[in-house]
């Protein structure tokens, strides 16, 4: 993906989003942004982020994982439980919004809701009901009529927003699907769909039989009755199976529509609710040892000589010529002690000055107190 379009729409969506008293007021309880994590809803949160919750980098689709986490005993941050139960419904508001968005977004996509892609079956980690990683379709959500509706329903009542807003509200998130339609990876769906033949679709329809047979509860059972790791990444594996054995048309159409929705997923769902909930990409001083790996989607790794303190799914910028486009933090690997950190990255093509990096004014240790480089 290399489409500046799309994140030009996607910064005016997450505007006008991060300008709603709904939306501020859930994001004011985040662990990210405020100075006290020790106690209170981020006090909470922060601790589930420590127990490997995704808070940080999921913020807005992380009902169903805190209250997952919330029957875990040991965390002892002091807490309102009735501020607690405010701030749950608060983000079940704003996850009900972003995920009818989501899906208003996607039923954009070329051929919607008669997409034969194998990643739709029953019981994938994209439809499956159960705990997943992925942002999944929802139930129903085909058969709703969403191609047919020029806005997303009821998103500017969940968001309690005024006339004036709800506006902006329609004029940003059709610019986005203007974009996601005129993008690389939506108009190469166009013409894999096309291309289908009845051989092809065939291959299709017997791929998904295949899956529907393979992940039924019993059979997820089966290889875990417990273990929501080890259930998704059983979707993922059988799902990949299937895929590997199709080919020619049936196989381009299942990669196709793979990239159509992780660019959906990437753009609108992750970079978005970052903008949305975080503001604008941490920046990154004295950066060393880059390493940029080739293939699609592209990523860098890269050292840092301090603690930068931050958590996978931040968008980061580094002040180095080699790497001008925002990135998107996947992991980091950090020394104990005084020694330096290593970061990996997806690089976010189309970024380079579009979002003009800032410190957070929670951390200036990250920013302003780095230390200088060698001499």
């Amino acid at each position: 993906m290399n489409d500046t379009a799309v994140w030009q729409a996607v910064t005016q969506l997450a505007d006008i989003w991060a300008a709603l008293p709904a939306v501020q007021e859930f994001a004011r309880q985040l662990p990210r942004n405020t100075p006290n994590r020790s106690s209170g809803v981020p006090g909470r949160l922060q601790q589930m982020q420590a127990a490997d919750a995704d808070i940080a980098g999921s913020p807005l689709h992380l009902t169903r994982t805190v209250q997952l986490f919330d029957q875990v005993p040991y965390f002892d941050a002091p807490y309102d439980k009735n501020k607690w139960r405010a701030w749950l419904q608060s983000a079940a508001r704003i996850e009900a919004a972003h995920r009818t968005t989501i899906a208003w977004l996607r039923a954009r996509m070329p051929g919607y809701p008669q997409l034969p892609a194998p990643q739709l079956a029953p019981g994938t980690a994209l439809t499956t009901t159960d705990y997943t990683f992925h942002l999944a379709w929802q139930p129903g959500e085909r058969a709703a009529g969403l191609h047919m509706q020029s806005l997303p329903p009821s998103t500017a009542s969940q968001l309690q927003a005024t006339p004036s807003q709800t506006q902006g509200l329609v004029e940003s998130v059709c610019a986005l699907a203007t974009a996601l339609q005129a993008s690389q990876e939506w108009q190469r769906l166009a013409v894999a769909r096309q291309a289908l033949d009845e051989p092809s679709r065939d291959a299709l329809r017997q791929t998904r039989t295949r899956l529907r047979q393979r992940l039924v509860p019993t059979a997820i059972d089966a290889h875990d009755p417990n273990l929501v790791l080890a259930r998704h990444n059983y979707r993922c594996t059988v799902l990949a199976e299937e895929i590997e054995s199709l080919t020619g048309h049936a196989r381009e159409f299942a990669d196709s529509f793979d990239a159509a929705d992780q660019l959906v997923k990437l753009a609108a769902s992750d970079v978005f609710g970052q903008l949305a909930v975080h503001g604008r990409p941490m920046l990154l001083r004295h950066v060393t040892d880059i390493d940029l790996e080739p293939g699609t989607p592209r990523r860098v790794h890269f050292t840092v000589p301090y603690d930068p303190w931050l958590e996978t799914g931040e968008l980061i910028q580094v002040d180095d010529p080699l790497v001008p486009d925002t990135c998107l933090l996947t992991g980091t690997t950090i020394s104990l002690g005084s020694g330096p950190s290593r970061l990996s990255a997806q690089i976010l093509p189309g970024t380079a000055f579009l979002w003009e990096a800032t410190p957070s004014r929670h951390r200036h240790h990250q920013a302003d107190l780095s230390p200088p480089p060698p001499e």
